[in-house]
């Protein structure tokens, strides 16, 4: 999921659904020096393990449909990588708006927004109108083969 994004040379990433820091771990080995990592997770408890797994991480406590305002009081502008963990599939459409306009508002011009999903939900309805609306927002949408090893099988995505 990561191949795709460019980390490296990234002032501002954001990880959405950060959940116990599996894939954040994995993008502050690809961090240059000094650069902004904000983590948004929704959950108070998995919030607080990463705070303390990750001492100089900036976790913020809250819903991915607040990304903006979280970045403005860290002061930053935009956000050169917005990698995704969250469900989409489990939300709702107006939820799914909420966050995309969000992330849409956030990225640079030629920012990057990846993430992943499982091939089990990539058939519900919600998971087609998220698509979709990567197909609508963004001028080029990559989508993995599928990465059966995992468990249970996902595919990544990248946009820009």
């Amino acid at each position: 999921m990561l191949d795709h994004c460019v980390l490296g040379s990234a002032q501002t990433v954001v990880e959405l659904g950060a959940g116990s820091g599996a894939i954040t771990s994995l993008i502050l080995r690809r961090l240059r020096p000094g650069a902004n990592f904000i983590a948004l997770e929704i959950d108070p408890l998995q919030a607080k393990r990463l705070r303390k797994r990750f001492p100089d991480l900036i976790v913020c406590c809250e819903s991915a449909e607040n990304l903006g305002a979280c970045l403005a009081r860290h002061g930053c502008v935009s956000a050169d990588c917005i990698v995704s963990g969250l469900p989409w599939g489990n939300m709702s459409p107006p939820v799914q708006d909420r966050i995309m306009g969000e992330v849409v508002a956030a990225l640079r011009p030629g920012g990057r927004f990846c993430g992943f999903g499982y091939l089990h939900a990539s058939w519900f309805p919600s998971s087609r109108k998220f698509r979709q609306r990567l197909l609508d927002q963004f001028s080029r949408v990559r989508v993995s083969p599928v990465i059966w090893r995992n468990l249970p099988p996902a595919f990544a995505f990248s946009c820009a």
